[in-house]
Parts: C-alpha cells; structure tokens; sequence
C-alpha cells in the first residue's frame, strides 16, 4: 500500500508540475522567442522513495524541459529589432560578469549607449551607439552600422555574433528568456551569423513564441485526467490501509 501511495504521490507531483507549465505557456504564447516547458518526468523519479517521502533528502534536480525549436519569424519594420533564425544565442553580460544567452532581438540603446535587451542586459559584443547616430541598422551578418554626426557614408559600429552548444538542452534557465551554462559544461562555439551552423540574422523582424495553442490544449486535458486517476489511486490505497488496520484491531 505504502508502495501504491507514493506511486500516486510521484504522479500527482508530475502532473501538477505539468499543469503549471502548461499555464505558463498559455501565458507566453505572444513572448518574443519564448520556449515552450515541459516536466521531465525521470528528474522527478530520480530523486527517489526517500525524497518524496522527506521533503528534507531531497536532492536538487531540473525538473523543467525547454523546447529550443525556432519560432516563427514576424517582420515588425523596427531597425533595432533582429530576429535568430536557425540555431544560436546571442551572448549577453548578467550581475556579476557572468555570461548569458539569449534569443530575444527586441534590442534598445540602454542611457550607456550599448545595445542591451530589452530586459536591460547588455549585449556582451559591447557595441555602443555614440550620441546624434542616425539609421543605425543591423544586417545579416551581424554588423550593427549607423551614421555618425557630420559623415556621409555609414560606419560599423560592432559585431553581433552568435553562439551554438553542442547540447542546448544542458543550458539552464535564468528568467527573462536568459540561459546560463552550467559548471563545467562544454563551452559553445562561436562564429558570425551565416557562418559554421548558423543562419544570417533577419533584420527588423522578431522570433515568435515556440507553443502551440492546440497542442497545450490536448496536453492539458490529458494532464487533468491523469491527475484523476492518480487521486483515486492514492485514495484508493488510503481505504485499503484503512481496512487492513480495523483488520488487525479485531
């Protein structure tokens, strides 16, 4: 019985952490490149009897799954914004001159004059727009140009490169659609956008959010019936330890 419990219970923990998921990208479906979340079902396993049974032998474990495939790209006709296509980050400075990475293009020219996310983190390319640049524009390779005060032909200003892991799916989340690199894993390569296996960048236009409303809506419902179930389970169990104990009383 005791075994029937914590099979329910391990189940009722995974499809609430499911739900909560599923909630959150119905929340996200119009987020500039967000990526879609799942549970990984196995972490939750993983920690074992022990760690569900005493919340305080839990050991620390990434129950989130992230979707890396691309969204769709939308053309939105704003000179700062650049969208991703294919595989690839962009490498931005966190507190503490940690490294993140990113897909979100909505860039803007923070009061220091660097691009930055529109989240505030800088780019870590540093590229700074000087006071009184015009028609700054990003191309498909990465360059960032503007015209400067009193000059006649455009002038580079920096370069956008992309990174790419061998395995993204170690990439860790960090909030406001920013990834860190875990301790000790496999460092990414670098290269220009159209380079290696990257894609050119797709000036002016900004990667949609990767979920489908469709497919949540299945998966939800999928998720409700199995936390159901589970409940029964585990209601069952409780009734047959009931009847085993009045079983020992007489």
């Amino acid at each position: 019985m005791l075994d029937a419990l914590y099979t329910a219970a391990v189940g009722l923990e995974a499809q609430q952490q499911q739900l909560n998921s599923a909630a959150n990208n119905f929340a996200n479906l119009t987020t500039t490149a967000y990526k879609r979340q799942t549970v990984d079902f196995s972490a939750i396993l993983a920690r074992g009897p022990g760690s569900a049974r005493n919340p305080t032998d839990a050991q620390p474990v990434n129950l989130l799954h992230f979707d890396m495939t691309p969204g769709a790209l939308h053309a939105t006709g704003r000179a700062l914004d650049v969208a991703i296509q294919g595989t690839g980050f962009v490498e931005v400075t966190l507190d503490g001159q940690k490294t993140g990475y990113s897909r979100g293009g909505a860039l803007q020219i923070n009061s220091d004059g660097v691009l930055s996310l529109a989240s505030g983190q800088a780019l870590k390319a540093d590229i700074r727009i000087p006071t009184g640049a015009t028609n700054v524009q990003i191309l498909p390779d990465g360059s960032v140009t503007a015209f400067l005060a009193g000059e006649t032909t455009a002038k580079t200003l920096g370069q956008i490169d992309l990174v790419t892991f061998t395995n993204p799916d170690a990439l860790t989340y960090s909030g406001d659609g920013i990834f860190v690199l875990p301790e000790g894993a496999a460092e990414p390569a670098r290269s220009r956008p159209g380079e290696g296996e990257t894609q050119p960048l797709a000036p002016q236009s900004l990667e949609g959010s990767n979920v489908d409303m469709t497919t949540e809506m299945v998966s939800m419902t999928l998720m409700q019936r199995v936390y159901e179930l589970n409940s029964r389970v585990a209601q069952v169990a409780d009734e047959l330890m009931g009847m085993a104990n009045n079983m020992r009383r007489e």
